[in-house]
C-alpha cells in the first residue's frame, strides 16, 4: 500500500504525510482511496486556503490546505491552530466538527452534512436566538488568540491591493484613506471569529461555525458587522439580530458604532477583491 504523494498533489509534501499518518490511525484500508484524486471534491478556493470533501469507505472528512502565499492575510500574520483551540472550549465546540488535525499545513475534520445559511434563514427567529447564543459564548470566551490589530489589517489589505497592477489605484487610495477614519471606532476586546459568512455558518439540524483562521481577539461590533454584510441583511432581520444579541449576550450595541464598522467592513472586503482581482 503506497504512501507516496500522488502526482496530482499540488501542496507540500508534510501535508500529505500529516494526512497518511491520520488516515493510518482512523481508517488504515482507505490509503489506497485517498490517493484517487476522484474521491477529493473541491469545494471552494479560500482567502487562504482550498477546501475539499474526501470521500472514503468508512467516513467523509473536510480537509482545509493551506496557501503559505497569503499567510500574511491573516490577523496574526501567521496560521494557528485555532480550530482545535476553539473545538477544545467546552462552551463552544457544540458548534464546531470533530477536529481531526489542525496545523499550519492542513486541516482535517469529520464532515458535516449541512449547507450553507443564505439571508433568508434569518427570517426564522429561531436561527437568531441560536446564532445569537452563539455568539454571547464566543465573545465571552477567554481563549488563548491572536489580537486583531486593525490599523495593521487595513493597511495589509491597502498593500496587497496597491501591488495588483489590475486594481484602481485611485480608489484603493480612497477607500484606504476612508479605513483610516473608521479604526479609530474599533476596540480588540473579545474573542471572536471574524469571517462569518454563508460558507462557514452551516445549518443542518443545529449550527456549525467553521473556518476559524480568522479567529482573533477583536470587536464584537466588527463580528456583527461582517454578518450583517456578508448575509446582506435587510433593516428587520438586522434589528432583530441586534435585539437578540444583546439580550443573549448583555452587551450593549451602539448603532452608530455598528455602522462604521460595516463600513469598515465593506472597505477591507473591497480592498481584498481589488488585491486578488485578476485581468
Amino acid at each position: 500500500m503506497s504512501i507516496q504523494q500522488p502526482n496530482w498533489w499540488r501542496y507540500s509534501a508534510n501535508s500529505w504525510q500529516q494526512l497518511v499518518e491520520l488516515l493510518m490511525q482512523l481508517q488504515p484500508t482507505s490509503i489506497a482511496h485517498s490517493a484517487n484524486q476522484v474521491n477529493w471534491q473541491l469545494l471552494c478556493q479560500g482567502d487562504t486556503n482550498a477546501n475539499y470533501k474526501l470521500c472514503l469507505p468508512h467516513q467523509d472528512y473536510f480537509v482545509q490546505l493551506a496557501d503559505q502565499a497569503k499567510v500574511n492575510q491573516l490577523p496574526g500574520g501567521h496560521y494557528g491552530s485555532q480550530t482545535r483551540l476553539v473545538s477544545e472550549n467546552p462552551a463552544l465546540s457544540k458548534w464546531l466538527p470533530k477536529c481531526l488535525l489542525d496545523n499550519e499545513d492542513i486541516r482535517v475534520s469529520v464532515w458535516l452534512y449541512a449547507g450553507p445559511t443564505v439571508s433568508q434563514h434569518f427570517n426564522n427567529p429561531d436561527l437568531i436566538v441560536e446564532l445569537s447564543y452563539l455568539l454571547s459564548e464566543l465573545h465571552h470566551s477567554e481563549l488563548s488568540l491572536p489580537e486583531l490589530n486593525m490599523n495593521k489589517h487595513l493597511a495589509r489589505y491597502y498593500e496587497i491591493a496597491r501591488a495588483n497592477k489590475n486594481a484602481d489605484t485611485l480608489r484603493v487610495d480612497v477607500l484606504y484613506e476612508q479605513g483610516q477614519k473608521l479604526v479609530d471606532y474599533f476596540e480588540a476586546t473579545h474573542s471572536c471569529h471574524n469571517d462569518i459568512s454563508p460558507g462557514n455558518l452551516l445549518t443542518g439540524h443545529q449550527l456549525f461555525l467553521v473556518d476559524w483562521e480568522y479567529a482573533a481577539l477583536s470587536d464584537p461590533l466588527f463580528e456583527l458587522a461582517g454578518i450583517i454584510c456578508n448575509f446582506d441583511l435587510n433593516e428587520l432581520q438586522e434589528s432583530e439580530l441586534i435585539e437578540v444579541y444583546q439580550t443573549q449576550s448583555k452587551l450593549m450595541v451602539d448603532l452608530d458604532k455598528l455602522d462604521a464598522m460595516k463600513s469598515l467592513y465593506r472597505i477591507i472586503g473591497e480592498l481584498w477583491y481589488m488585491g486578488n482581482e485578476k485581468s
